[in-house]
């Protein structure tokens, strides 16, 4: 395994859905208070839950699908794709997350590669699904979205947080299929037993999630903007459109069925084997570190002998890929698995 120098980048904002459940509850600034104590009136008078039903129809009136809708296994998935050239990038959102987290990597990802993101089932544009969460249904209905999108192997995986499982199950499913992956602040499916602190972190963040498709009924999510600090830093398309789905009923109630589903994703992942000597990149954020979290990204960087790991200083969980700047740092180290999965593209330059 290669240590590579740290990327650095500038100062950023706050966390994401599941960083800012568990670090910031409901009351992140001082002004912030007296929103949320505001917009509990209209919300147990039922006025906060016809202002969630009128701002939803809204939003699906201004922030149209930007991809393709596609049937797979009974359920309508997007997708978007964008450049040319293998291996193919496929992103994989984490835990909240939707396909326009991706706004400022996957254009850039485009100017050496074909990159596609997506929806897992109930999350942004994508459909319902009553189906139980699994990192393995996750995987083969992403399979089925790529080849039914003529997007050939191989691919080069990308997995931000618990993204980083799911595409660690699609690699032990499809090895033949997989050229690279990188993980980005990615999930260990054993940190929380290792590490209290994880524990404790992850145990209240997901006490909160429980309550949050309710919230968001009420109107309460909305009235308040929780979780709006999300998508602070995405281009200001992605941004809006990030914001409205971190208000939508459904989109919340999907975040918290897979946080409930998380100890059988990451039993599926403890059964994976390793990577052998697929490109690995390992790109871990360095704010906001919980004990533990070091040595556990250390670890993961083990999984295949030909891997490098890049630090960027001044990203925390989110902001990895939310700010530009941080963004940036990351589509480096996608080149750098691309390069270095592809021997040809180096041959023919």
């Amino acid at each position: 395994m290669k240590i590579a120098a740290p990327f650095s980048s500038p100062e950023h904002g706050p966390d994401n859905l599941y960083e800012y459940c568990i670090n910031h509850r409901f009351s992140p600034e001082v002004n912030r208070r007296s929103r949320l104590l505001t917009a509990i009136i209209p919300c147990v008078t039922g006025i906060g839950c016809l202002y969630q039903a009128v701002a939803t129809v809204r939003d699906q009136r201004v922030y149209p699908p930007p991809g393709k809708l596609m049937d797979i296994d009974g359920c309508r998935l997007h997708v978007q794709t964008a450049g040319r050239g293998l291996p193919s990038v496929v992103l994989e959102s984490g835990l909240g997350g939707m396909s326009s987290g991706w706004g400022w990597i996957q254009p850039e990802t485009a100017k050496f590669s074909c990159v596609v993101s997506y929806d897992r089932a109930g999350l942004g544009w994508s459909g319902p699904d009553p189906s139980p969460k699994t990192a393995s249904l996750a995987a083969r209905r992403l399979r089925a979205v790529l080849l039914q999108s003529h997007v050939d192997p191989p691919y080069v995986l990308v997995g931000h947080s618990m993204g980083g499982l799911f595409i660690r199950v699609f690699a032990n499913l499809y090895p033949a299929e997989v050229a690279g992956m990188v993980l980005l602040d990615a999930v260990h499916p054993d940190q929380h037993l290792r590490s209290a602190a994880i524990d404790t972190h992850m145990r209240s963040g997901f006490r909160l999630l429980k309550i949050v498709p309710l919230l968001a009924r009420l109107g309460y999510v909305r009235l308040t903007g929780l979780f709006s600090a999300w998508s602070k830093g995405l281009p200001v398309r992605q941004a809006a459109e990030s914001e409205a789905f971190l208000s939508n009923y459904r989109h919340l109630k999907t975040t918290r069925d897979e946080s409930l589903a998380w100890e059988t994703i990451c039993a599926e992942v403890r059964g994976t084997e390793g990577l052998g000597d697929t490109p690995l990149a390992v790109v871990t954020a360095c704010r906001d570190v919980l004990p533990g979290q070091p040595e556990l990204q250390r670890e993961l960087a083990t999984l295949s002998s030909n891997s490098v790991h890049f630090v960027v200083k001044n990203a925390d969980h989110v902001s990895l890929i939310t700010r530009r700047e941080n963004a940036l740092s990351v589509v480096k180290a996608i080149h750098h698995v691309v390069e270095r999965s592809n021997p040809t593209r180096q041959l023919n330059k």
